[in-house]
């Protein structure tokens, strides 16, 4: 990997499963240098977790199938590489935290065993190298009384410790890339807020590269450089922060965006997006976004192409560039 070439550049991801009209992940494209965090931003059911889990080459032995694209990831394409390739590459080179730390951790292995068998694994120390380099991670993660955490099992530690955990273990062999999905989901708003700061602040230290799974857009707004918004299984609008916040192209995105309520403490109203996603065994041939879109027209009934608008800002939609985008006209307000 030279300097001018991104440290993972996914092209034309697909992921089709048993059944299915259309792939549930379909034609998704993103690129990621080192340093940089990107969020993909959807609501449940987007491909957003099916898009990190074949990062990861995690989809085998599942009714889940890659169909097409390629995954560059520092010479290597993760989408095509061997199973041993990519057991010598998870838990070192990249590296992911799950949603559910309760699920993710073994029930039945002490903390300290769990965080040094990936060190041991990949970098081939000593039991006792490895214990130390766990509560050097522990340390770092700010879990207090570390020492003594090393010992304990899951069930004895909250939410919040536990997920810390799950950070220690992704980081413990200095990954260049970590992928984390809705990292914050089951934790309360106090420790959202303390595990996105010790993420972030791991990522300035460490310059790793991230990929933030989220449907959350205050999450977004705090820890994004990049935004790929995905709805139904494709990437419909990409481009930095303030080109997301700042000017959504989409009308998935103007809906997200008027839906969120705002802390002027001015009265508003907040819009609500009519219709449901459709299913995966019966996705449309055109726009997938069409049925719930204000704006749609015959031109929806092809699949718009991801184009680029200005500088790097890309949206898929026959529409863009939506002058003056506000509230999408024909979407009802409530209170």
């Amino acid at each position: 990997m030279t300097e001018s070439q991104p440290l993972l550049d996914v092209s034309g991801l697909s992921i089709r499963v048993a059944g299915a009209n259309r792939p549930l992940v379909d034609d998704v494209s993103f690129t990621l240098n080192s340093g940089e965090t990107l969020c993909i931003v959807g609501e449940s059911g987007c491909g957003k977790s099916l898009t990190a889990l074949a990062l990861m080459g995690l989809l085998d032995g599942t009714p889940l199938r890659i169909e097409g694209g390629t995954a560059m990831f520092q010479e290597t394409d993760l989408l095509s590489a061997s199973q041993s390739t990519l057991r010598s590459l998870r838990g070192d080179r990249i590296a992911m935290i799950f949603q559910e730390p309760m699920t993710s951790l073994n029930p039945a292995l002490r903390i300290g065993d769990q965080i040094a068998e990936a060190v041991r694994e990949h970098r081939g120390v000593s039991h006792e190298a490895g214990r130390a380099r766990a509560l050097e991670m522990l340390e770092r993660v700010r879990i207090p009384a570390a020492e003594s955490r090393l010992d304990e099992y899951p069930h004895q530690l909250s939410g919040g410790m536990r997920q810390r955990v799950m950070i220690a273990m992704a980081l413990a062999n200095d990954p260049a890339l970590l992928i984390a999905d809705e990292p914050t989901t089951a934790l309360d708003v106090t420790i959202q807020a303390q595990i996105l700061d010790l993420m972030r602040n791991l990522g300035r230290e460490t310059g790793a590269a991230q990929i933030m799974i989220t449907h959350d857009l205050g999450v977004v707004a705090e820890m994004a450089d990049k935004v790929a918004v995905m709805y139904a299984g494709r990437i419909v609008e990409a481009g930095s922060t303030e080109q997301i916040f700042d000017d959504p192209q989409h009308p998935y995105t103007l809906g997200l965006m008027s839906s969120m309520p705002s802390l002027s403490g001015k009265s508003q109203r907040l819009v609500t997006i009519p219709g449901t996603v459709p299913s995966p065994q019966d996705m449309p041939i055109g726009c997938r976004f069409a049925a719930r879109c204000p704006f749609a027209d015959a031109a929806c009934d092809a699949p718009p192409p991801l184009v680029d608008l200005n500088d790097g800002h890309r949206v898929a939609c026959w529409h863009a560039p939506i002058e003056n985008a506000g509230i999408a006209p024909g979407w009802k307000e409530t209170a």
